[in-house]
């Protein structure tokens, strides 16, 4: 078990998404809170050219993160033609 944790501007990010991508991210957070290991059902990847950055895909939007050794850390969310922007 790993603790999911969230920044504040990527709280604000995730507010603003609509409510059912919301929803589907909690889900998806619950579930890698119990298991963080890539499988099939969670879509994520590794980012290239961001070391040790992480995705997550929920459709169309994307939740971006580190992977620590006991925790997620959640940096940004978005919808995915502009979440890659920094």
């Amino acid at each position: 078990m790993v603790r999911v944790l969230i920044s504040r501007s990527a709280e604000r990010e995730l507010a603003r998404l609509p409510q059912d991508v919301q929803r589907r991210f909690a889900e998806a957070l619950d579930e890698l809170e119990r298991d963080p290991r890539p499988r099939p059902g969670l879509d994520i990847k590794p980012l290239r050219g961001m070391k040790g950055a992480w995705r997550l895909r929920v459709g169309s939007y994307r939740g971006i993160f580190e992977m620590g050794a006991d925790e997620l850390r959640f940096t940004r969310f978005g919808h995915r033609k502009d979440v890659y922007r920094f």
